[in-house]
């Protein structure tokens, strides 16, 4: 299993997202390593397919978007709805549905 988190040097949320997906993490009592994969240019970013900062993958996947569909790969502040609000990190309820997604039988051993 490979989680990694994207972003750039100066992202005022990837720390914030950092914690949350540890949050989550200990939430499901899943144990991984997480990776933190810095992007260093706009040839980087699309490079590495970056949807901007912050990004969170799983096993290749991002959290919400079909990357295969996008392509706007750039050096930007990323952006998530949060119920009603829309914020700078992924909220928790996303990194716990994907989280749920990529390790089904943590959940159903609860």
């Amino acid at each position: 299993m490979q989680i990694e988190l994207f972003y750039f040097d100066g992202c005022p949320n990837h720390e914030i997202a950092l914690q949350v997906l540890t949050d989550a993490l200990d939430s499901l009592d899943v144990q991984a390593e997480v990776s933190r994969v810095r992007v260093a240019d706009d040839k980087d970013a699309v490079a590495k397919r970056f949807l901007g900062s912050p990004s969170i993958r799983i096993d290749g996947r991002d959290l919400e978007i079909k990357e295969e569909a996008e392509s706007g790969y750039s050096m930007r502040c990323r952006r998530y709805r949060d119920g009603d609000r829309i914020v700078g990190y992924p909220p928790k309820e996303l990194v716990l549905s994907a989280l749920r997604r990529a390790f089904p039988r943590q959940e159903n051993s609860r």
